[in-house]
């Protein structure tokens, strides 16, 4: 019986710690998003001032990098929803369905997903490595030092690069994943390209698109704002690098699964 008591009462005490880590680090990343919106908001008011090689540089390695990983995956994803829906469906006679189904769910939930999910893993990561980097060598208390601002310099590119290429990806995903769908569905069901093709643009609306679009634009915010600010926190040794963006993988997965659940539960309203 005191053994029990003593699980509970230890789960309790680790519960507790974990819900104020996360909370900590929510206000972190609020306060991080903060300056970052005001840095983004100089950029936009002196645009001769963004440093635009570096920004192509990383719209270049998170974009089109990218986008072999994300049109493959974006077409498995589009098969294997095919195929699990058609199996489903069809013991209610509604195997003509699947295109509807296909379409809307790789519009709306995941294509934004699976992009971002893959962009934290690869990006973010990349971010928050390269900035803990930059701190072990001190090249940022270096720029301290002579007086320019770190959020133009490092983060404003880094930020805008993902505001742009997450969103074009996002649409490369659900192309390539509705495309996957019409090859199982083609095979399987009596139902030609065209007309799998006018099924799902009549199946998909204005507000399905605005969802995916709004959705992405605001999970790369995500995946930019923690890789950058996880890459600053980082300890001045190798192993903290490596924590670092570890942390930011895991922390941008979690928050936009949250968002995306949010933002779900707007729409259905």
């Amino acid at each position: 019986m005191l053994f029990r008591v003593s699980s509970c009462l230890q789960w309790c005490k680790e519960t507790g710690a974990a819900v104020e880590h996360w909370y900590g680090e929510l206000i972190k990343l609020l306060g991080f998003v903060g300056e970052l919106t005001l840095a983004l908001g100089d950029a936009v008011r002196r645009p001769h001032r963004i440093k635009w090689r570096s920004f192509a540089f990383y719209l270049d390695s998170c974009g089109s990098g990218a986008m072999p990983i994300i049109a493959l995956l974006g077409t498995l994803i589009g098969v294997i929803l095919a195929f699990q829906a058609l199996e489903q469906l069809s013991r209610y006679g509604a195997a003509g369905y699947v295109s509807n189904l296909v379409g809307t769910v790789i519009i709306t939930e995941l294509g934004p997903l699976m992009t971002a999910v893959v962009l934290a893993g690869r990006s973010g990561s990349a971010f928050a490595a390269e900035l803990g980097s930059m701190k072990v060598r001190e090249e940022i208390d270096a720029l301290t030092t002579m007086g320019l601002p770190t959020g133009r310099f490092l983060l404003v590119p880094k930020v805008l690069a993902l505001l742009i290429a997450l969103p074009g990806l996002n649409i490369l995903a659900c192309v390539c994943g509705v495309f996957g769908g019409m090859l199982v569905i083609i095979a399987q069901v009596n139902i030609s390209a065209i007309e799998y093709y006018y099924k799902v643009t009549e199946v998909v609306r204005v507000a399905d698109l605005a969802q995916g679009l709004l959705k992405s634009v605001i999970f790369g915010l995500i995946v930019a704002a923690v890789g950058c600010m996880k890459g600053l926190e980082a300890p001045r040794d190798a192993q903290g690098v490596g924590r670092a963006a570890t942390s930011a993988i895991v922390m941008a997965i979690f928050l936009i699964i949250v968002v995306d659940a949010i933002i779900t539960a707007i729409f259905s309203m």
